[in-house]
């Protein structure tokens, strides 16, 4: 049975006391009065106070969830500092508390190297005695990002003292960071962990960016309107003009059958690939 005043009024749900049969009180009202009649009477008409219904109804969301902000990548790579510092202090070559760490081209990086995926400043060189980091913008792979940046936390540790010899080659290889010493990658440990910990951290919100042009596309043949072919190349950025002519020295190791093979090139064929000696060793920009 519902409720209806005595006046008139619309249907309400009936809340029920404990008091028995007799007494009528609208479910919308707070409180635990009771009446014998003297307000409200029953009714077997059907409930139209809406405030009564919505107790009924299903519960809406008072808020929806605010969408996920984007990390940036630099925040991204400060969240990545903070989980690796415990591998760090396992290895009894703790971080700095705070450093500094950006995307950039380091400076000195000459443009058509692609040896130079990060570098690290000494504090002593800084205005607030913090070190400083930067992750080469041709990197977007997560998980080589961290290790690059693994490697110039070693540095950052070391305070750059050690250069890639003493302390720093110790710190690196107790990392899990394998290879030339200028040049590390990781370890397969390491790397699994490495890309364990990209996954947990998220995307890492980079482009890459290809200072000598994107890789060579095959060329199409030209349309019959447009007989000259592909216009004047535009610049690719607001820095120095590339001198396109520049041959560059490529080299092998001298540990390899060869014995430190060398040649030169144009950047225009390292962006294809890296040439490889007569034993069939990957060379280097030397």
């Amino acid at each position: 049975m519902n409720v209806i005043s005595v006046m008139g009024g619309k249907i309400h749900k009936r809340q029920t006391f404990e008091g028995g049969e007799d007494f009528y009180f609208p479910l919308c009202r707070t409180g635990d009065m009771t009446n014998k009649g003297t307000k409200y009477k029953g009714a077997e008409a059907p409930v139209t106070c809406s405030i009564c219904l919505s107790y009924d109804a299903p519960k809406i969301k008072e808020k929806e969830e605010a969408p996920t902000r984007r990390v940036t990548r630099e925040e991204w790579l400060h969240l990545a500092i903070e989980a690796l510092r415990p591998e760090f202090a396992k290895i009894g070559f703790p971080l700095p508390e705070k450093l500094h760490v950006s995307v950039g081209f380091g400076y000195g990086a000459k443009r058509e190297s692609a040896k130079v995926l990060g570098q690290c400043w000494a504090r002593r060189v800084s205005e607030d005695d913090v070190n400083h980091i930067f992750i080469s913008p041709e990197l977007r792979d997560a998980p080589r990002v961290l290790d690059v940046l693994a490697h110039e936390l070693v540095h950052a540790a070391d305070d750059c003292k050690s250069g890639h010899k003493g302390a720093f080659a110790t710190a690196a290889k107790a990392l899990g960071l394998t290879g030339k010493m200028t040049a590390t990658v990781a370890s397969p440990e390491f790397a699994e962990r490495m890309a364990a910990l990209a996954e947990e951290l998220g995307p890492y919100d980079h482009a890459t960016l290809y200072p000598m042009g994107k890789p060579i596309q095959p060329k199409e043949e030209p349309k019959p309107e447009d007989p000259e072919g592909d216009p004047e190349e535009t610049p690719s950025s607001s820095g120095p003009k590339k001198q396109g002519t520049r041959m560059i020295k490529v080299a092998c190791t001298t540990d390899c059958e060869c014995g430190g093979y060398v040649i030169r090139t144009t950047a225009k064929w390292l962006e294809v690939g890296m040439p490889i000696c007569p034993f069939g060793t990957v060379m280097e920009i030397a």
